[in-house]
């Protein structure tokens, strides 16, 4: 499957790293949740060690693989370098995809022996594994408990085209096999019995669950929610859909579901479906801009009222909108026009309008009215011993927000653990 960007040859990586600045106090580096000494690396770059510039970035930031394909730079580093003054900002990404696609993980990695204490990590996404290579590091033995694919969203729920699976098995190889002990395929719904036999646990379990979209029709045969085909068409198994296709919902999730059902069939028409404009959709540009690529349309400004059908998807009732002022989201809020419904033909309706926590899980810890785990500023619940970190505690969000939650977690259980030694 063709990709969108190709990686940097050794000569346009060169030419792009001598763009850089060089920063003292490196506004790029501050944007990284991840905190990566972005001039580092790209001097290593500048001067041919691809390979000093790979164990900075590994020693920074345990997803490079996945982060140099999918990390929204226009919203973190990119968005903040100083050569964007100049003329155009340095490609960071790309230049972190260079050296991740032009070099092997380290094997010369050095461990100290496990001796600090034996973790229980529930969830082996970005955030968990995260918190497992931080806590290995330093000492600690790691189980992770996990009843899915480890890898979390990105090897769930990501296009091969964004994101090979040659790259996701050859970093979670690396971070499984150095970093975690022991692996439980497992569904963890109360972690104060793991309490009892760990000395602290680490929740880093994502949001498993679909929002619901709360419109008549929605039980009609070729209704699907979103994150369910992306699994599956991950899997490698057809998506089974039709060939007129409308996905609900203005964020990366509809987006990716747009593009893979367009990517699984260049024929099938595609339109998502958003109740208000383009500059107010929650998805990264660069999605838009490759779902577009593609062929996948928009209906913008239309709220979905109805599903329309006897037994089957015939057709979505919409009605159109208007935008007025901004709401406590900083976006524009949407006022329905009477009289103005229309139905949008269709054969399959998907339903792509957020994600939520498994409801039912963790008894005794304490969570927001969104069901979200509430963690004080050492990301600590309620329980002592018990932290949380990633998509269960900040809502939906990115991989290298995640892996931020996880070493900075790591940090805050080892203090724990050892008394702050």
């Amino acid at each position: 499957m063709q990709d969108f960007e190709k990686t940097m040859d050794i000569q346009r990586a060169t030419i792009e790293a001598e763009r850089c600045l060089y920063c003292y106090d490196a506004p790029c580096m501050a944007a990284c949740p991840a905190h990566v000494p972005v001039p580092e690396f790209i001097q290593s770059i500048r001067s041919g060690n691809l390979h000093g510039a790979r164990s900075i970035l590994q020693e920074a930031h345990p997803f490079i693989e996945t982060c140099g394909r999918i990390c929204p730079e226009e919203a973190f580093c990119q968005s903040a370098c100083a050569r964007g003054k100049i003329d155009t900002p340095v490609h960071i990404r790309q230049l972190h995809r260079f050296v991740t696609d032009a070099t092997d993980a380290a094997d010369r990695i050095e461990l100290p022996g496990a001796t600090a204490g034996k973790i229980a990590i529930v969830g082996a996404g970005p955030a968990g594994l995260s918190c497992a290579r931080e806590l290995r590091s330093m000492s600690f033995v790691c189980d992770v408990f996990e009843d899915r694919q480890a890898g979390g969203v990105p090897s769930q729920e990501i296009s091969t085209r964004r994101y090979p699976r040659e790259v996701e098995q050859r970093e979670l190889l690396f971070l499984m096999s150095r970093f975690v002990s022991h692996v439980h395929v497992q569904h963890v719904t109360d972690v104060t019995r793991l309490k009892s036999e760990y000395d602290a646990v680490f929740i880093a379990t994502g949001l498993p669950a679909e929002s619901e979209l709360k419109i008549e029709g929605v039980q009609l045969a070729g209704v699907h929610r979103a994150r369910e085909l992306l699994r599956k068409m991950r899997s490698g198994t057809d998506s089974g859909v039709g060939d007129r296709v409308g996905v609900i919902g203005g964020g990366n999730v509809a987006v990716e579901v747009a593009s893979m059902l367009r990517e699984e069939e260049s024929e099938r028409d595609v339109v998502i479906i958003y109740r208000r404009g383009m500059k107010e959709m929650k998805a990264f540009k660069k999605e838009i801009e490759e779902a577009t690529a593609l062929g996948v349309t928009y209906q913008f400004l239309a709220i979905p009222d109805k599903v329309i059908g006897s037994q089957h998807v015939e057709g979505l009732q919409v009605t159109q909108a208007r935008l007025s002022c901004e709401d406590s989201s900083g976006r524009r809020s949407f006022d329905a026009l009477p009289g103005s419904s229309f139905v949008i033909p269709l054969d399959t309706v998907v339903i792509a309008v957020g994600q939520r926590p498994d409801e039912g899980v963790f008894p005794g810890i304490d969570r927001s009215p969104s069901g979200l785990i509430l963690v004080g500023d050492n990301m600590q619940t309620n329980i002592p011993g018990i932290y949380a970190g990633g998509d269960i505690v900040r809502g939906a969000r990115t991989v290298v927000e995640a892996v931020c939650d996880g070493k900075k977690a790591a940090e805050c259980i080892a203090a724990y653990v050892t008394g702050g030694r």
